[in-house]
């Protein structure tokens, strides 16, 4: 589909007339990028305009665009049925299937699993679980949730509360109360190396301190901070922050809807450091974004305990798509061809060639800072002077200029948090491709520092 200028402006004016966007703000879509279609890395828009898609669209199309044994998969299960419900005494065989196909490729320590929608109905459900799984062990009071500073784990009243950025919360509290956030704590010696966002592991268990161990059911923690910038972590956070969950008998909910099904070069992220989680919330690629699909993961233990409930207790967590076929077909499929073609082990090789053509384009740059990769995730940030760390006014909004230099001058669609500009392309990407992304950025950066 290709359009003139008039058909455009039309489907533009129709756009703003109807169309509530996600994080919306009106004056961002006054001259929106409209797209058609999309092959591999690529997106082209109604005008005939073609894009390298370097954010994966929302971090979750990881086997590219135009896969047509995807809508294969999906065509052929909804000639069979439009939909079946999962609730009391019902399944589906996409979904068992599917269930069994995430069990073998997760953690060792997981076993049951629950489907969603999304991400945000993934952390939804994980924290519900966790309270759920106390109040069988005998502990009612153990309701609380910790998060992390520049944390996104999503959309709804509970996941927007997690979040640790504070733009997500303005206009929609009261925020849940049970639901607290790590900061730096004052006057305390760490011994922690810290994350590349300047966190340590001891902020988490001083949070715990803090609630009181007795009172909280989980932590929640992206293995990579996605949406807050991509941020990386220390080597031995990980292993730090499983033994602190350990010692205080409080949950680990892993979150890794962006860092799940090979985005960091493994199939889960928490793998790099050999910890696993006691519950896992997964989306976006789980399907690459074919159609909607998420789901929160357990621990036999606690699969074991909920199964063991007596009948007053029973799981009352539904939601009406949960398990649908056509999503569990298209999953399943999508899973095999991210196995048929290796494309975890791409997203490792060619993440190590993202992260080195960054560094060799914009290390010693006086205006960048803080590049930082795992796998096929990367991000850089912007700053005044490099050398002090000095940060620009706020209303210079380098990063925006950035991104918008790379969409129209080099063809390539990114996404920017603040000064940071991040990467995520899909795992199909090869060299060539991400070749064109960083000369993009390079230009872009030098066109609007002017260094």
């Amino acid at each position: 589909m290709t359009v003139d200028q008039s058909m455009y402006e039309a489907l533009a004016r129709e756009d703003q007339a109807h169309l509530l966007h996600p994080q919306y703000f009106a004056p961002d879509h006054q001259q929106p990028v409209i797209f058609d279609r999309g092959e591999g890395v690529w997106l082209a828009d109604i005008r005939g305009r073609r894009y390298i898609d370097a954010l994966a669209s929302l971090w979750n199309v990881a086997v590219g665009h135009g896969r047509g044994e995807l809508a294969d998969a999906a065509a052929e299960q909804m000639r069979k049925v439009a939909f079946t419900n999962n609730y009391v005494g019902f399944s589906n065989v996409p979904a068992i299937r599917l269930a069994s196909k995430v069990i073998d490729l997760a953690y060792d320590n997981m076993q049951g699993v629950f489907f969603t929608n999304s991400g945000s109905e993934s952390n939804e459900g994980a924290l519900k679980a966790a309270r759920f799984y106390w109040n069988l062990q005998g502990r009612p009071s153990k309701v609380k949730l910790i998060s992390r500073e520049r944390s996104y784990h999503g959309g709804t009243l509970a996941t927007s509360a997690m979040t640790g950025l504070p733009a997500f919360w303005k206009g929609f509290g009261p925020l849940v109360p049970e639901i607290s956030h790590t900061r730096k704590p004052e006057n305390l010696e760490c011994d922690c190396t810290p994350n590349t966002d300047g966190e340590c592991a001891c902020w988490i268990e001083q949070a715990i301190l803090r609630e009181g161990p007795d009172t909280v059911a989980a932590i929640i923690v992206e293995p990579v901070k996605g949406a807050g910038g991509v941020w990386t972590p220390a080597p031995e956070y990980f292993p730090r922050v499983r033994e602190i969950c350990d010692r205080y008998e409080v949950l680990m909910i892993a979150d890794e809807v962006i860092t799940g099904f090979g985005r960091t070069g493994r199939w889960f992220a928490l793998e790099h450091w050999g910890v696993q989680p006691d519950i896992l919330s997964i989306a976006k690629a789980i399907t690459s974004g074919y159609i909607p699909m998420g789901a929160f993961i357990v621990t036999g233990e606690i699969f074991e305990a909920l199964k063991r409930a007596p009948t007053d207790a029973r799981f009352m967590h539904a939601y009406t798509n949960s398990g649908h076929p056509t999503a569990a077909a298209v999953g399943l499929r999508n899973l095999q061809i991210m196995e048929d073609e290796h494309l975890v082990e791409n997203a490792a090789a060619m993440g190590e060639v993202l992260g080195d053509a960054l560094r060799g384009a914009l290390e010693g740059h006086p205006h960048v800072t803080n590049l930082r990769h795992l796998g096929l995730m990367a991000g850089l940030s912007l700053v005044k002077d490099a050398a002090t760390g000095e940060a620009f006014d706020p209303a210079a909004t380098p990063a925006l200029r950035v991104q918008r230099h790379m969409r129209e001058e080099g063809g390539v669609i990114t996404r920017v948090v603040g000064d940071h500009v991040v990467f995520a392309p899909p795992l199909v990407v090869n060299a060539s491709e991400i070749g064109q992304i960083v000369d993009a950025t390079r230009a872009a950066v030098r066109a609007v520092t002017g260094a």
